[in-house]
């Protein structure tokens, strides 16, 4: 959220000779600056974010930073891709859970709320302020969109005689979703996500099981 200013995620290294192995010393400077990018985006917004900006944050040099990246925008595509993996990876983890689809969908989707709303900056990069940051994170956001829709491919298995989903359905119920969670980050009630959830479950089990099944939850 703008405003929003917390402590890096990593420890900053001490300085002077420090005895650690120069593969850790670089794996904790990457982390920090993906880190403080987040931080700073959240902050800033992506047009005004600099590389300045994202020193500050991550206490490093502009020699370490290109070190690692060749510009704002490297580092900032870097940052996304390890919040989107992370995400994909703990809504997966709670999707693949025993049960049924309609309450593997819940979880996965209950995961999905709970980690934006756990991390307000991630959220803002990941779903507000990538679509401010140019035509390669549009590809990327458009990618991992798509990774979505496979939590809703079972859904055509799931549906009764009477009801045919479109072919877009999976598209259409993780672009709406995503539609609404955008909505809320940018008003600046992240931390409300969370309470979204019967009604989002709704909006992603029409497609598939018509308004009476979908009115369950």
């Amino acid at each position: 959220m703008a405003g929003e200013t917390r402590e890096p995620a990593v420890q900053r290294l001490p300085r002077g000779r420090h005895g650690l192995p120069r593969e850790f010393v670089v794996s904790s400077q990457r982390e920090r600056l993906l880190d403080a990018t987040s931080r700073a985006v959240s902050e800033l917004g992506y047009r005004a974010l600099t590389v300045a900006a994202i020193l500050q944050r991550a206490g490093v040099s502009r020699k370490t930073f290109y070190e690692h990246f060749a510009d704002k925008e490297e580092c900032f595509l870097a940052a996304y891709d390890v919040v989107t993996e992370g995400l994909l990876h703990g809504v997966s983890h709670a999707y693949e859970q025993p049960g049924p689809w309609r309450r593997r969908v819940r979880a996965g989707l209950a995961e999905f709320l709970r980690l934006l709303a756990a991390e307000p900056a991630f959220a803002r990069m990941c779903i507000v302020e990538v679509l401010a940051a140019g035509p390669r994170a549009l590809e990327r956001r458009d990618d991992a969109m798509r990774m979505f829709t496979v939590f809703f491919d079972a859904g055509r298995r799931e549906a009764p005689a009477y009801v045919a989903p479109p072919p877009l359905a999976g598209e259409s119920v993780v672009g709406a979703i995503y539609e609404i969670v955008y909505t809320r980050i940018r008003r600046g009630e992240t931390a409300q996500l969370p309470d979204l959830l019967d009604d989002l479950m709704y909006v992603a089990l029409v497609p598939f099981l018509g308004i009476d099944e979908a009115l369950r939850g």
